[in-house]
Formats: structure tokens, sequence, C-alpha cells
């Protein structure tokens, strides 16, 4: 297929979100950056600008996320803030052909409207693709929107580089998209990538702000790509259908060495929904790393109840610094609600074990449920308190588009503010379910990471 001489400039747009509470996040955005390998090895100058990237060491804590609501609405309703200019700024310096942003979750859907506007202000031929979960679920909804001009379901790094290429628009699965008569057309999907060991690896050098800290900010990396599990509050049934995929143990070691010997990266996030999900494979892993002699940290998100102490053992002798357990609740009642799969008796074996072997853990807990009880939320908060974790990320139950929360909330009559969607974050006091949920049990919870600890997991 011959290259489309129409997009030759192609930037990659991340929005701004932490930075709108006074915030930053200068990982790397790992979708963003597989699309823009694919593109960039086909011969594209593509780069990726992160507009949530603040070049400071300071980061706000999740007790300033509470407490930034306000302010973020309040940004994200101000067109004259000073970070559209400079968002304005980087578009002319760069002068792309098409414009690519992620909505990376709802909150930011509006965030993204106005970068679409000033595209189009600076010039109106430029085209403007979006995509991402948000997307993804509801195409016809984020479509209509009059800036963009065509989205991407689904994995996206073969459905854009087939636009790129020319390819018939009307042939190009996974793509939506606007006729001559305005109407919009959905193409059938594109099916999920089978072998992911076919995609190149992220590249440090697309990044438009350079990273000047790649130990830090570059060792974002997945092993696999879906979940197969049913929690309530998730949208990754809907958009992944429960189906998960493996990349090969020697692929992921290759990524890894390749960050490590190219750009001096050891410390390692493993961004996958659940690292351990096939305990198999994650023992593989493990023992290539160790193996390979590569002196890595790492942390990893990982399910309650599949581990063993073999692979406990081994994740700490690979490296692992930390783990992520989505505790969510105290009561068995609640857990059962949000089809978690696990128990209260699990959440304390398995961190007991963590705690034996030698491994830092964060809980992930999730108040709010619709039916929870003031007592259910204490009985959370007594055993976050006994299971001592080294942090506590604390989330209100959020009924995010495309969950079963969601369609259970509307079945309950409850009010969801959609709109733009400026209101779904799990820190957002404008979509709590639960009447129980008030700032004084929250601030109960946010206490608990008054230590030495200064991390901010969201």
């Amino acid at each position: 297929m011959t290259k489309d001489n129409r997009f030759q400039r192609i930037l990659l747009i991340v929005p701004p979100f932490y930075r709108l509470i006074g915030g930053k996040n200068n990982w790397i955005n790992l979708g963003l950056s597989y699309i823009g390998a694919v593109l960039d090895e086909q011969g594209y100058y593509i780069r990726i600008y992160n507009a949530d990237h603040e070049d400071r060491e300071c980061d706000v804590s999740l007790e300033e996320v509470f407490k930034g609501h306000q302010k973020y609405i309040e940004v994200v309703n101000n067109e004259s803030n000073p970070i559209w200019q400079e968002i304005s700024d980087k578009i002319r310096e760069f002068r792309p052909d098409l414009v690519g942003i992620s909505i990376v979750f709802s909150a930011t859907l509006k965030t993204v409207k106005h970068i679409a506007r000033i595209v189009k202000q600076y010039n109106s031929e430029i085209k403007v693709v979006v995509g991402g979960p948000h997307a993804t679920i509801a195409p016809e909804e984020t479509l209509s929107y009059k800036f963009f001009d065509y989205l991407v379901r689904g994995e996206g790094e073969y459905t854009l580089l087939e636009l790129v290429q020319g390819k018939e628009l009307t042939k190009i699965e996974g793509l939506s998209y606007k006729n001559e008569k305005g109407e919009i057309i959905h193409n059938f999907p594109r099916k999920f990538i089978e072998n992911l060991d076919e995609l190149p690896f992220p590249k440090l050098g697309l990044q438009y702000i350079p990273i000047k800290e790649p130990n830090e900010n570059f060792g974002v990396i997945a092993t696999s790509r879906g979940c197969p599990n049913r929690c309530v509050f998730c949208s990754s049934p809907k958009l992944w259908g429960r189906k998960v995929r493996h990349r090969s143990i020697d692929n992921v070691l290759e990524e890894i060495k390749q960050r490590y010997y190219k750009h001096g990266v050891c410390k390692y996030y493993f961004s996958d929904d659940n690292f351990n999900l096939d305990k198999k494979y994650a023992k593989e892993l493990c023992r290539a790393i160790i193996n390979s002699g590569l002196k890595i940290e790492f942390i990893c998100e990982v399910i309650i109840g599949r581990f063993d102490r073999e692979l406990m053992e081994l994740m700490k002798a690979a490296g692992c610094k930390r783990l992520k357990f989505g505790m969510e609740s105290g009561s068995d009642r609640i857990l059962k609600l949000m089809k978690k799969g696990i128990n209260v008796e699990q959440i304390r074996q398995t961190c007991a074990l963590a705690k034996e072997v030698g491994i830092d853990y964060t809980i992930y807990v999730m108040l709010g449920m619709p039916t929870e009880t003031l007592e259910e939320m204490h009985q959370t908060l007594e055993l976050a308190k006994e299971l001592d974790a080294k942090y506590i990320s604390l989330s209100i139950a959020m009924p995010q588009l495309g969950t079963e929360l969601y369609e259970m909330a509307l079945s309950m009559g409850i009010s969801v503010p959609t709109g733009d969607w400026e209101e779904f974050y799990h820190q957002s006091s404008g979509t709590v379910l639960n009447s129980n949920v008030d700032y004084n049990i929250i601030e109960e919870f946010l206490a608990l990471n008054k230590k030495e600890d200064k991390e901010r997991t969201i």
C-alpha cells in the first residue's frame, strides 16, 4: 500500500488532566507510544506530545487530588487558561497534517474538545482523529462533535496506519468517520491483534517533550492486553470482551533489555490489569529476568488470591518492590456486589504472604457502592488499618461509561451527570452514588497515608 502524502507530519496528543489540578504525569502513554512506533516504522514523521507533562519535581498528593476537584472543573471550563495557549503554541510549532488525541478517560473529553478546537482554529484543513476507551464505548456521541473528523474504536495501531496510508475509508476496520453529508459511519470492528509480539517497541525518541529522566518515566511495560474479570466498576469487559492476550516471554525480556542497556532504565511498572493472572507465565517471566542478570526493580498490579509462595518469592528475586492489590472493600457483601471474585479472608492471606516474603504493597480501596452502608465503609477502614499497607489508594465508586455500575445506577434512578463528562474520575465529588460518602469518611482514609510514603496512585 502506498503512503498518502496528505499525512506526513502526525502529532499524537495526551490531554492534560493532573496538570489542571497542580500535578503532573510524566510517564509515557503506552497506547500512543505503540501507535507512534508503528507509524514511525512506516516512515511517517511522528511525535507524541504529552500535554500532562510538567518539568518539576513536586506532585500533588491523593488528598490534593480530592480537594482539587473544583479547581479542575474551573480550569477545564476556562478557555482562556494559559495551558490552552501552550498547547496552541506546540501545535503551531509542529505544523501537523493530522492530530490524534487520546480520550484517556471520560473526564478528559472536554479537554480533548478544547484541543481539537485549537487545531482547527490554527488550520481547518488539519484532520483530527480521537480514540481511547470513551471513544470506543460511545463513538456516535463522541464523533458528533464538529471538530472531530475520525474516531478509532479499539486497538488503534493498524486502524490509524491504514487511515494515514490513504486506504479507502469504507474499508478501514475499526474506523468511524463522517461522510460528505455529515452522517456518522461506523465500519466493521477490527479484530484484536492476536500476536502482540509483532508490534514494535515504544521509542523514547518519539516524545515531543524530551524525557530527561528515562529511569523515572520510560519504564511502563505491558506484558498483556485485556482482563477476564467482571468487576462492575470497570469498563474492561466491554472494551476487551474478557479476552486476554500475552506477549511472549522473550519479547518482553528483549524490550526490558533494550530500555536497560540503551536508556539506563532499571525501574519498571508492569501496567497489565493483572500481572499474575497466569501464574505459570508470571513465574517464567520472573525466572527469565533473574537468569538475565538484569538488576531491575518493578511494581505491578496483581490479583488477590492468585498467589502461592513460589510466585511471591520469584517476584521478589526478580526485583519486585511493590504489589498493588485491588482490595476495594472490607465487606464480603460489597465484594460480591462488585463481582470481585475474592473475599476478606483471601485479602488477609495474600497480604500476610507478601509481608512474610518481604514485598511492600499498595491497596486500592473503593467507597460508595450503591446500598453500601456507613458500617460497611468502616469495615473497609478497619481492614485497611489491619493490613498496614505501604500506601492506600482511595477511590469513590464512579459510574464509568460502559460499566455494569453505570447501568446499575440508572436502574436505581440515581442521577448520573453526563454532558461533557468532566465529573467522571474516581476522586470527583460530582459522581458520588451513595449519600453515606462525605468528606469525613474520606478524611479518615486519607489520614492513613500521612506516613513516610508519598506515592500518589490513582
